[in-house]
């Protein structure tokens, strides 16, 4: 597309969004349909708004979305960790058949279910935190995740300066009190995280400690977040659709071209789908390595759209210790508030992403080999580790003041 503006700002300003908003004319230059067998909207519980979503305590986990755990749950929970250290393996053995979950484990096979054809995330709250140490919560939040998706993807290529596979993040303020050189990719701040996707299919936390204030999980449909762009302005469907320059987070320099919007239509017993992979950061820079490629003006509403169409239709959840959230990465887009850590009241968060082999969507050509690279064995790069504590990753070092998303 036509050069333009040359960087994206990562935190967004709905007065310029406005004043850049397309004149009939100018979206009669891009194309005023959808692309070739684009739906003009999808009909699916996955394309939800936030008055279709109660997340109320009173439920009791009467709804696809919402499972409070009980007792007997807690239970088989509690002997499938000291199953799994009987058993004196490392965390990287963690499966269905090393953490048994006998009653449970349909449940949590009905979660992935959910992930994948019904409302597209699912929280599980009720995790007893504070009866365990680190390590084993770890344990736990790994164990459960395997039985909703037992394929855990690559998160860092490295640990402590040499080639590993690192598979668990930890989310929290990692920024140095000295102010010197930071981590600051804003996942590691105390910071807002605007509407973007992550990698991988299914993105998971557990919430290992809460802040004194804020810090709220933003979740929209991305298929909800499609309609109203089909409906309103199919001309930045378009947009979204044709090729965008990606720059790499590893290799500066390096520029991949792809959409951001995929479609995929209904094939036997497959449901039409859209898929969508877009992060600010890909255009306001990887930390040290700022971005200088260009984005024309129309991407830049189109990128622009999703945050605040996602903003229109979210809703918030209000994370709390021992709670586990689990997103389709592919149809849902996610941000967070910012928040205030206290002297006793730090947010700290666990990562996993995951895939569900039985359940799991097809990857579009486009994706295939970052998803490779997430989950397939041939690029092992050393051992595999869940780090027991908080450690930034390899990538997105910044100055102080400048920060992107996860």
């Amino acid at each position: 597309m036509a050069s333009g503006i040359q960087q994206v700002s990562y935190h967004l300003n709905r007065n310029d969004y406005h004043s850049r908003i397309f004149n009939h004319a100018q979206r009669r230059s891009i194309g005023t349909s959808l692309p070739p067998g684009f739906p003009k909207r999808l009909e699916s519980k996955m394309a939800w708004e936030a008055k279709d979503i109660s997340l109320d305590h009173a439920l009791g986990g009467g709804t696809p979305y919402l499972l409070i755990l009980q007792g007997p749950q807690l239970a088989e929970i509690d002997a499938a960790l000291k199953h799994f250290q009987c058993l004196a393996q490392p965390m990287e053995a963690l499966n269905p058949s090393t953490f048994p979950l006998p009653g449970l484990s349909l449940i949590l096979r009905s979660v992935s279910s959910n992930l994948h054809s019904g409302y597209g995330f699912t929280l599980i709250r009720g995790v007893p935190v504070e009866r365990y140490t680190r390590e084993e919560n770890m344990i736990i939040y790994v164990g459960i995740s395997s039985h909703i998706g037992a394929m855990r993807g690559r998160q860092d290529h490295q640990f402590k300066g040499q080639p590993a596979d690192v598979m668990l993040a930890h989310i929290t303020d990692m920024r140095r009190p000295d102010g010197e050189q930071n981590y600051a990719l804003a996942a590691y701040t105390d910071s807002e995280v605007v509407f973007h996707t992550d990698v991988g299919d299914i993105v998971s936390l557990f919430v290992l400690s809460e802040p004194a204030n804020g810090g709220e999980s933003l979740l929209a449909s991305g298929w909800t977040v499609y309609n109203a762009l089909a409906e309103n302005r199919p001309d930045l469907v378009r947009v979204l659709a044709e090729d965008w320059p990606i720059p790499s987070a590893q290799e500066p320099g390096l520029i991949k071209y792809r959409p951001l919007l995929f479609y995929q239509p209904a094939s036997g017993s497959t449901p039409e789908r859209v898929i969508l992979q877009f992060s600010r950061r890909s255009f306001s820079g990887f930390g040290a390595h700022s971005q200088l490629n260009r984005l024309s003006p129309a991407q830049v509403e189109a990128l622009d759209a999703l945050h605040f169409l996602a903003e229109k239709f979210h809703v918030a959840m209000d994370l709390k210790r021992g709670d586990m959230q689990f997103i389709n990465n592919l149809s849902m887009i996610h941000a967070r508030n910012s928040y205030v850590d206290g002297p006793g009241s730090r947010r700290h968060l666990l990562r996993l992403w995951l895939r569900d082999s039985e359940n799991g969507w097809a990857t579009p050509d486009a994706l295939r080999s970052r998803a490779d690279r997430l989950y397939d064995e041939k690029f092992r790069r050393g051992p595999q580790i869940f780090p027991v504590d908080a450690i930034p990753r390899s990538v997105g070092k910044v100055r102080v003041g400048t920060t992107q998303n996860s």
